[in-house]
C-alpha cells in the first residue's frame, strides 16, 4: 500500500514528476542516461498539457511558466514542490491554492490528497510501461502484425484513458465540460491540395479538421486516428493528443493540424498546432514544449481565428463557418467578398447522459449473445477508495445486476460475485463499509466477496505463478529495470511483474489481476484455507476491511499512514506465503490442483468502464503467455456517450 510519501523522493524536478505521474520511478530513472530522461520529462510534459488544457486555453502556458520558476525560485524561503505545484494545475487549473482551503494541493507534507496523481501514476504503472531502458524481447511475426493493425497505437489509447479519468474527475467536482458523443455514421475525408486533407462528419457536423503534410499517409493516419479517438474524447480532446503522440513518435515530417469543434458548453473552440521535425536540443525540456504549445482558442460570436489557411467564424453562440482565406480576408478586410463555406457547423442537440438503465439493456443484449464457457464469477461497480462514489459505479453496478440476473436463468449456477476495492495504489477515502451497502442495493442478497486489493491471499497465489513462470522456459524472459521486474508480452509491450522485487516487493497490476482470476476461479477454498491454516476468526478480506472501515469518529482523525500500518501489522502474520523468494509448497499445491479442475477453462466476466480496455487487454495477454486455464471476458461501457462492448479475445 502507498503513503503519503510514496514516489515523493527529492531527487531534481524530472526525475521527481517522472516517479510522481509516470511508471519511471527514482531507482529507474537513476539508472538511465541524461539524455534518456530528458526524452521522458519532455513526453510527460507534453501529456501533463493535454489532461491540463481541460482546464482551459491558458492553463498549460501558465502551467509551464509556474514549473520554469519553481526549478530557479528567487526567494530559497518560496521553494515549490514541483509535485504539488503539477498537482494543482491538475487539479484545479490553477498553481494557487486548494479553493481557498489555504494549503497547496498534494499529498506531501502539509498538503491535502491529490487523486489525480495517484490515478495518472496507477494507470501509468499498469499500461504506459514504454521501452526505456527495457529489451524489446518481441518477436519479428507480433512486430508485424502490429503494423499492419487498425488499432489505436497503445500509447495514443492509454493518453485518451488519462483525459477519460481527468475529465472524469473535473465533471464529479462540478465542472462543465464538453462531452463527447458518438456520431452516426462516417467522415468524409478530401483530399483538396496536394498536402492537405480535411475531414468533418457526414451527417451534421459539429467539427472539421484539416491536416498539412507532405505525405498522404500520415494525413491519413492522423484523420483515421481522430476519428477512432472520438469514441472516448470530444474533437478538441483528440487533436491535442494527436499533438502529444505526434512528438512522441518524432516523426520525420513536418505536420500542420487545424481543428474546429462547436460545442454548447465552450461554443466555438479551435484548435492548430505545428510539428517540425528537429533533435532535441539541451536539458530545457520545459522550454522546447512551451515552445511548440498548441493554439487553443473559443471564439465568442463575431470573433474569427485561422487554421491551415482557412479562416473561422463563430457565427453564433453555438454555430461556425469555415472558408478558405484569402488574400483580403488574411489581411483583415471585413469588405472583402466572403468565399463560399468549406464546412458549416453546428452544436449536437444536447443528449442527456445515457441513464444506467439504458447501459444495462445494451450490456445484456451483449451477454444474450455470449456463446462462450458458464461465467464463474463476476466484478461490476469497481472502486478506488481515493474517490467518492459517483455515476461510473452506478453504470457498472446496474449493468452487473441485470447480467448476474440473466446468467443465473440461463447457467447451471450464477457467476459468483467478486467486487474489488482498490485500497492498494490510493490514499484512502471511501470506506469498504459505504461501499458494501451501495453494492448491497444492487445486489441484495446474492453471495459475495469483496475483495481488497492489498489481500495477502492473492499476493500468495502472485508467489505460487511466480513459482510456475520461473519454472518454465519464461524465466529467461525476464527483464530489470531498475529494481522493478518484467515480462515482456507478445505484442511488445511489458508487463510489471514486481517493482522493488528485492526489497518490499509490490506486485504490477496486470500480475494482481491474474491471480485475482485464479482466486474469482475458488473463492471460497481460498478463503477457507488462510482461515483454517491462520486459525482467523474472520476471513482475511472481512477483517481487512474492518481496519479500512474505522469508526466514523476515528474517521475524522485518523491519518492514511496509520491506517496503512494497522493493515500492514495484521498482514505481517501472512509473510510466510507472501514473498516471491520463498514460495510456500501448500498455497503452490492448492493454486495447482484448482487449476487443474477447470474444464477446460474457468471464464470470468469484468463489468468496466472502458478506460480500462489497454490494461484488460494486457491481462488477456498475460494469460495466453502463461498458458493458463482461464479466460477473461469484459463488458466496457461509457456512462457519458453510452457506449457499451464486449470483449473477449
Amino acid at each position: 500500500m502507498i503513503l503519503t510519501s510514496t514516489y515523493r523522493a527529492k531527487t531534481e524536478m524530472s526525475r521527481d514528476l517522472l516517479a510522481a505521474y509516470s511508471p519511471l520511478d527514482h531507482t529507474t530513472t537513476a539508472g538511465l542516461s541524461a539524455d534518456v530522461v530528458q526524452g521522458a520529462y519532455e513526453r510527460l510534459l507534453r501529456r501533463l498539457v493535454v489532461l491540463i488544457a481541460l482546464h482551459g486555453p491558458t492553463a498549460p502556458a501558465r502551467f509551464l511558466d509556474a514549473l520554469t520558476e519553481a526549478a530557479r525560485p528567487c526567494d530559497p524561503d518560496a521553494v515549490v514542490d514541483s509535485v504539488d505545484l503539477t498537482a494543482a494545475f491538475l487539479e484545479h487549473g490553477t498553481a494557487g491554492l486548494d479553493r481557498g482551503a489555504g494549503h497547496r494541493v498534494g499529498h506531501g507534507a502539509g498538503g491535502a490528497v491529490s487523486e489525480l496523481q495517484q490515478e495518472l501514476v496507477h494507470f501509468s504503472r499498469i499500461v504506459d510501461i514504454g521501452q526505456l531502458g527495457l529489451q524489446a524481447g518481441v518477436t519479428e511475426h507480433a512486430l508485424r502484425r502490429l503494423r499492419g493493425s487498425d488499432r489505436l497505437p497503445d500509447s495514443l489509447k492509454v493518453l485518451s484513458e488519462l483525459i477519460i479519468v481527468t475529465r472524469s474527475r473535473m465533471i464529479q467536482r462540478g465542472a462543465s465540460l464538453p462531452a463527447p458523443c458518438l456520431r452516426p455514421g462516417g467522415a468524409i475525408e478530401t483530399d483538396v491540395a496536394y498536402d492537405l486533407t480535411t475531414s468533418a462528419p457526414a451527417f451534421s457536423p459539429d467539427y472539421w479538421m484539416v491536416v498539412r503534410c507532405a505525405r498522404r499517409r500520415v494525413r491519413r493516419r492522423l484523420r483515421y486516428e481522430l476519428s477512432a479517438l472520438l469514441a472516448y474524447l470530444t474533437p478538441a480532446e483528440a487533436a491535442l493528443a494527436l499533438w502529444a503522440h505526434c512528438y512522441e513518435q518524432h516523426l520525420s515530417t513536418a505536420v500542420e493540424l487545424g481543428l474546429v469543434q462547436v460545442d454548447s458548453v465552450d461554443g466555438t473552440t479551435v484548435v492548430t498546432w505545428r510539428y517540425q521535425p528537429a533533435p532535441a536540443v539541451g536539458d530545457d525540456a520545459v522550454g522546447r514544449v512551451a515552445d511548440t504549445l498548441p493554439s487553443l482558442a473559443r471564439l465568442a460570436p463575431g470573433e474569427t481565428s485561422t487554421a491551415c489557411g482557412h479562416q473561422v467564424e463563430a457565427t453564433g453562440p453555438a454555430s461556425a463557418r469555415v472558408v478558405e482565406a484569402t488574400a483580403d480576408t488574411k489581411s483583415g478586410n471585413k469588405d472583402a467578398p466572403r468565399s463560399s463555406a468549406v464546412a458549416v457547423l453546428a452544436a449536437a442537440a444536447a443528449l442527456s447522459s445515457p441513464t444506467p438503465g439504458a447501459l444495462a439493456g445494451k450490456a445484456r443484449d451483449l451477454i444474450a449473445a455470449y456463446t462462450g464457457p458458464d461465467l464463474v464469477s463476476m466484478e461490476a461497480g469497481h472502486i478506488h477508495l481515493n474517490r467518492d462514489l459517483d455515476r461510473d459505479q452506478d453504470a457498472g453496478a446496474a449493468i452487473g445486476a441485470v447480467l448476474h440476473a440473466l446468467l443465473a436463468g440461463r447457467q447451471a449456477k450464477p457467476p459468483v460475485l467478486t467486487p474489488m476495492m482498490d485500497d492498494d495504489h490510493v490514499l484512502i477515502r471511501l470506506t469498504p463499509d459505504t461501499y458494501l451497502r451501495f453494492l448491497r442495493r444492487a445486489f441484495p442478497a446474492a453471495p459475495m466477496h469483496l475483495i481488497c486489493e492489498s489481500s495477502p491471499i492473492i499476493r500468495a497465489i502472485v508467489v505460487a505463478l511466480y513459482k510456475r513462470l520461473r519454472e518454465s522456459p519464461l524465466t529467461h524472459r525476464l527483464q530489470m529495470r531498475g529494481a522493478n521486474l518484467f515480462l515482456p508480452l507478445q505484442d511488445g509491450s511489458h508487463c510489471e511483474l514486481f517493482e522493488d522485487i528485492d526489497g518490499d516487493p509490490i506486485t504490477g497490476c496486470v500480475f494482481f489481476e491474474t491471480a485475482l482470476l485464479i482466486y474469482r476461479s475458488a473463492p471460497d477454498r481460498f478463503d477457507t484455507y488462510f482461515t483454517s491454516r491462520y486459525h482467523l476468526d474472520t476471513d482475511v478480506h472481512q477483517h481487512a476491511a474492518t481496519i479500512l472501515s474505522p469508526p466514523a469518529a476515528a474517521q475524522r482523525t485518523q491519518r492514511h499512514d496509520t491506517t496503512v500500518a494497522d493493515l500492514r501489522d495484521y498482514y505481517r502474520r501472512f509473510n510466510d506465503v507472501t514473498d516471491p523468494h520463498r514460495p510456500d509448497p501448500h498455497i503452490s499445491a492448492l493454486v495447482d490442483d484448482i487449476l487443474a479442475g477447470a474444464d477446460p477453462v474457468f471464464t470470468h466476466l469484468n463489468v468496466l468502464e472502458d478506460y480500462y480496455e489497454v490494461q484488460q487487454r494486457r491481462v488477456r495477454a498475460l494469460l495466453g503467455l502463461l498458458g493458463l486455464p482461464l479466460r477473461l471476458v469484459t463488458v466496457h461501457f461509457n456512462s457519458t456517450t453510452g457506449r457499451v462492448v464486449i470483449c473477449n479475445d
